[in-house]
């Protein structure tokens, strides 16, 4: 195959990810949490903080802590936005034109990955260029721009080459292609956290490993790196209380050290692994392994589970049948809220019975465990909600569904306040356990439900698929747990952080969220 024709196959693949509404969503994303996280210093916490010292915001230090943050939502977000090119290419036609053309599977596969790499080592370098804004306004010191580089190739670019890896043995293995991938993928992101410490703090000194070479993300060995550099034995980063009165250190130059930089270059080579079983194992299409894929078909694990449960699944699956029967008849707009929340318990009976499980669980637990249960609980309610609006779009009935009373007009919004509603239901247990205590955070998890409704619908519509809110609600839930002490990030009161600032401000967005469902369909129209 000749050079322009593989380049034109790499740029191809590239254009085809940075059009995506998806990727403009995650990046604003990033930026908007890179720039959290670098707290103002009067608040009386910063961004890294180390034996109650704060760490002055210099280029050494902002290029390391936003890289870290970066590298975490990156690491979660950059392999559904980098996936999902076969089921484009065969929604679209062009699988027949691939598979018969002579370009080696091996060559194939290559351009695909050069093309999903670039794409996120682009998003990453503007998220860098905005970072440099960010210190022209809340830094402290020159900007230098090479810690910058030398954190975006050694630091950053690891991390997204693993992304591209997996999202293209994703695409060329049928049992990863849908959700159960999307499933595993995040199994394996959260299992990454074990190399990572959230404080060095167990009182013995951190050495560098050579097992750190498969944290490919490359959180520990930087911060176990930063703490021999500045000879610290605690190290928090991404927001912790600091004594105003102790002396503002500077994280000096000379963080990559040969044995750091062995260790990041061979976390590369780790990266590349899994495009060996990729083309090992790459379906080129053939119809009898490779078909577009069945919004109503399921996994043979999850077909097992259901076999199993089917005492408790089928009693279920009666009441919701009574459910819809009762949507029928009741008039106007709340049949059709019923039906449509009935419809979403009904698409994924496994998340119903989980979902219902923890509702139960929120009222009996302990005070001490509610915060897991209902983070669980929430978990499971993000998953079945995530493609509430795309629904329609990916299994072909979205003329149909807006033929319906309501039409397209009300379809956008009443899916949303569908999500919202069985989000209360589900946590009202909790709910009702949490006021008499703690009054805020219980409003908090309200306004969080609110907003985080409506974003699912609109990020269904604008990017057609469920994976960019799953993405970001994953990353939330997981910051959420984190107690990181920001209330802007405390999204669903489960960190205990949050405030009257923060919860009139997800309850306003998730007005303006609803605003833009109710009048996106008639400004189309329009």
């Amino acid at each position: 195959m000749n050079t322009s024709l593989y380049k034109a196959l790499v740029l191809n693949e590239w254009r085809l990810r940075s059009r995506r509404v998806s990727s403009l969503v995650i990046l604003l994303a990033v930026v908007g949490i890179s720039w959290l996280m670098v707290l103002d210093p009067n608040s009386g916490a910063a961004m890294m903080v180390t034996h109650k010292q704060r760490i002055a915001y210099e280029s050494q230090a902002l290029a390391f802590g936003t890289t870290l943050i970066a590298s975490l939502l990156f690491g979660l977000a950059g392999f559904y936005l980098a996936r999902g090119r076969t089921q484009e290419d065969l929604r679209t036609g062009t699988a027949g034109v691939l598979a018969a053309t002579p370009v080696r599977s091996a060559q194939l596969l290559g351009a695909r990955w050069l093309g999903a790499f670039g794409f996120l080592f682009s998003l990453g370098t503007v998220v860098m260029l905005t970072v440099w804004v960010l210190q022209l306004v809340r830094g402290e010191g020159p900007l230098q721009p090479w810690p910058y580089l030398q954190m975006l190739v050694l630091g950053l670019a690891p991390g997204l080459m693993l992304c591209a890896s997996l999202a293209v043995l994703a695409d060329a293995w049928l049992p990863l292609m849908g959700k159960r991938g999307d499933a595993l993928y995040w199994v394996l992101w959260m299992a990454q956290f074990a190399f990572v410490p959230t404080m060095l703090g167990d009182g013995s000194p951190a050495q560098l490993s050579g097992w750190q070479l498969f944290d490919v993300n490359g959180v520990s060995p930087l911060l176990v790196a930063v703490s021999q550099l500045m000879d610290v034995k605690t190290l928090s980063v991404g927001g912790s209380p600091f004594d105003a009165t102790l002396p503002v250190l500077h994280m000096p130059a000379g963080l990559w050290s040969s044995e750091l930089v062995a260790l990041r270059v061979g976390a590369m080579l780790v990266a590349l692994l899994p495009l060996v079983p990729a083309v090992m194992l790459f379906h080129r299409y053939a119809p009898d392994r490779v078909k577009l894929r069945n919004p109503n078909g399921r996994w043979r694990l999850v077909q097992g589970l259901q076999w199993l449960l089917r005492p408790l699944l089928k009693p279920f699956t009666a009441v919701l049948g009574l459910l819809l029967r009762a949507s029928a008849r009741l008039p106007g707009l709340p049949g059709r809220w019923l039906a449509d929340v009935a419809l979403v318990l009904l698409s994924q009976p496994l998340l119903a019975l989980v979902m219902l499980a923890g509702a139960v669980a929120c009222s009996l637990v302990p005070a001490q465990a509610l915060p897991g249960v209902l983070a669980a609980t929430l978990c499971a309610w993000g998953l079945a909600v995530s493609d509430v609006s795309s629904r329609d779009l990916q299994s072909g009935t979205l003329a149909l569904a807006s033929a319906t009373p309501g039409g397209a007009l009300e379809r956008g919004w009443r899916q949303a306040l569908a999500a919202f509603g069985l989000g209360l239901i589900l946590v009202s247990p909790a709910l009702l356990r949490i006021w008499s205590a703690a009054p805020m955070l219980a409003l908090a998890c309200v306004a969080g439900l609110f907003f985080l409704s409506a974003v699912t619908a609109l990020l269904g519509r604008l990017t057609q698929g469920s994976r960019t809110f799953l993405a970001l609600f994953l990353f939330a839930l997981y910051l959420d747990l984190q107690k990181v002490g920001i209330p802007a990030l405390d999204l669903l009161g489960l960190a205990g952080s949050a405030s009257t600032g923060s919860v009139t401000g997800y309850a306003v967005a998730g007005v303006l969220g609803f605003a833009a469902l109710l009048a996106g369909p008639r400004l189309r129209r329009a």
